[in-house]
């Protein structure tokens, strides 16, 4: 079996029915989702963070159709099963799978029911993080929140990387 088709096998999914199949029982979960597109040193800052809290870490990597509809058409740039590839690849991610909803949609937390979920702090999705801690609070009420801050050693995300890019090729 080629090395992609073991890492599949061993902790890669393609939707979250499957990875609850495979996941130990009464396993301590730390649920962390996202794009992840154009994988970068912030996106390792949050999962090496995920991983020290010592639970198994559980990344849900949106899918392409869920990205395109808040994103736009180009974006993401990675397709979903390459993104689910690489989270999955990364020693700080005990598993992934690919979502075709949020992490904090009823959903999702009614059937992972995670024990903690981590998120990046960002002082422009005020909002948004209400949505998603209602959420929480209310389909998974037992699951504890930790806010990590932004990863400060530069200004990295995937939208700066593209523009960046843009930038020397124009």
């Amino acid at each position: 079996m080629n090395l992609y088709k073991r890492m599949q096998v061993e902790n890669a999914y393609q939707n979250s029915k499957k990875l609850r199949q495979n996941l130990p029982v009464n396993a301590q979960i730390t649920l962390v989702g996202g794009c992840f597109d154009l994988l970068h040193v912030g996106h390792i800052h949050l999962l090496k963070y995920a991983a020290s809290l010592g639970n198994l870490v559980i990344v849900a990597v949106l899918s392409d159709s869920y990205i395109r509809s808040y994103k736009g058409g180009v974006r993401p740039i990675i397709s979903e099963e390459d993104r689910l590839s690489l989270l999955a690849s990364i020693r700080f991610v005990d598993f992934a799978y690919i979502s075709d909803i949020s992490t904090t949609h009823p959903k999702t937390l009614k059937f992972l029911q995670p024990d903690l979920m981590v998120f990046e702090q960002s002082p422009t999705n005020d909002l948004r993080m209400n949505v998603r801690l209602k959420n929480i609070f209310n389909f998974s009420p037992k699951t504890k929140i930790l806010f990590l801050p932004r990863y400060k050693k530069e200004n990295i995300s995937t939208g700066s990387i593209i523009s960046r890019i843009q930038d020397i090729e124009s």
